[in-house]
């Protein structure tokens, strides 16, 4: 993903927020590389067995879930949100579904899409102990 209108203390703020009130100071960045047209960075969390873990696609006999290091789709979409309330300017380009994604005060935020197959669909929004 990459942040623009941004500036390295306001990704950090937006992050310690979201630590603060929801997922037990467990998100961290995982890539964080600062240019001279924005911030790209990725989200991860220190415990998978913390909140904020992503669930990995079920097992097709156990339906048990491996649980994952990267963030899962709640942790982006407060990010998102505690970053475009820390700077109304801010702008975040993701891709999802193979388009590209612009997220900013105006919308784009909170979209889900399935990560699963056609005949067992799981959906990102799903993939996660939230």
């Amino acid at each position: 993903m990459k942040a623009k209108n941004v500036t390295v203390y306001e990704m950090e703020k937006a992050l310690e927020a979201i630590n603060r009130l929801y997922f037990d100071n467990n998100v961290t960045f995982n890539r964080f590389d600062v240019n001279r047209n924005g911030i790209n960075f990725t989200l991860k969390v220190k415990d998978s067995k913390k909140p904020g873990h992503r669930l990995g696609y079920p097992d097709y006999e156990t339906g048990k879930q491996r649980r994952l290091a990267s963030a899962c789709w709640h942790v982006h979409g407060q990010f998102f949100d505690a970053l475009i309330a820390v700077n109304p300017k801010a702008e975040i380009i993701s891709t999802l579904r193979g388009q590209k994604v612009v997220i900013n005060s105006e919308g784009g935020n909170w979209q889900d899409s399935n990560i699963g197959s056609i005949v067992r669909p799981m959906y990102y929004s799903e993939a996660c102990d939230c």
